[in-house]
Formats: structure tokens, C-alpha cells, sequence
């Protein structure tokens, strides 16, 4: 119904469209010459990144980044609010924890704001515990770990 892919960059210009209407929705906006300049070069700097789309159009991403080789990092879960409630959330978050499984990683790692509620309880629901803040990103101020198998 709502097919989930690996990234490619033909879909960049649809990416940076989705970042921008997806982003406002969450009280975020959109910044690409510093805090998201990572998606003008998605290759380089995830490990992998999905897109889930409705016809062509890009309803929801994924992505994974290598902390080290036991850890990995959830970044970019975004679905647009419209699509929210259908377990889309929940099919990108299970895409991306299989995909670190396969990969050998123990421990997922993610950050996100207080105020969004229906991730923290998507992450919650998943088996995410808070835990003690692990990175520079000071908009966040939840952050949470998953222990893999």
C-alpha cells in the first residue's frame, strides 16, 4: 500500500519538498546550510535511509547512522501528520530495526523533542527507555536506547 524504499538520490529534490512541509508540522523548520545539510548528501552521511511513498510522492522517512559498531543511531523518522495513526510510524521504525539487527548492532540510540508525543509513545511502545543525553544536538532533550536481541 505505502511501499517503503532505500533512498536514491533522484529522489533528493522530493526529499527536501517532504523536509519542508513535514518539519513545520512538528515545530521544526527546515535548515540546510547547518542542522540538516545531511540531506543534500544522504549517502555520505547515513548508513541507510528509506523513504515510504504514496504513489511518488514522499510521505515518510527513515535512516540509520553508525555511532560504532555496536550502536547505531534512529534519525529522520518523520510521516507526515495526515498519515500518522495507520501504523506507518511503525512499519518505518520495524524497517530500520531489522535492518540494524541484520547488521550486527546492540543498542539503538535516538533523540527527540518532549513535545512529540506520538513518537515518544511509538518509541515507548517499541521498547525504547530513556537514558542519559549522548550527543550534541541541543534542540533535543529526550533522549532514548533500545537494547537489540
Amino acid at each position: 500500500m505505502y511501499p517503503i524504499q532505500r533512498f536514491d538520490d533522484k529522489y533528493t529534490e522530493k526529499l527536501i519538498s517532504f523536509l519542508e512541509r513535514c518539519l513545520p508540522e512538528s515545530g521544526r523548520k527546515l535548515d540546510l546550510d547547518e542542522k540538516h545539510k545531511s540531506y543534500l548528501d544522504v549517502r555520505h552521511y547515513f548508513e541507510e535511509f528509506w523513504i515510504m511513498l504514496d504513489g511518488e510522492e514522499i510521505i515518510g522517512t527513515a535512516a540509520l547512522k553508525r555511532m560504532d559498531e555496536r550502536r547505531c543511531e534512529l534519525k529522520s523518522l518523520y510521516l507526515y501528520r495526515g498519515f500518522q495513526g495507520r501504523g506507518l510510524g511503525r512499519k518505518l521504525l520495524e524497517t530500520a530495526l531489522k535492518t540494524a539487527e541484520d547488521s550486527g548492532y546492540r543498542e539503538m540510540y535516538l533523540d527527540t523533542l518532549s513535545t512529540s508525543r506520538r513518537a515518544l509513545a511509538l518509541y515507548e511502545k517499541a521498547g525504547f527507555i530513556q537514558t542519559e543525553r549522548y550527543n550534541e544536538n541541543h534542540d533535543a532533550d529526550i533522549f532514548m536506547v533500545l537494547k537489540i536481541n
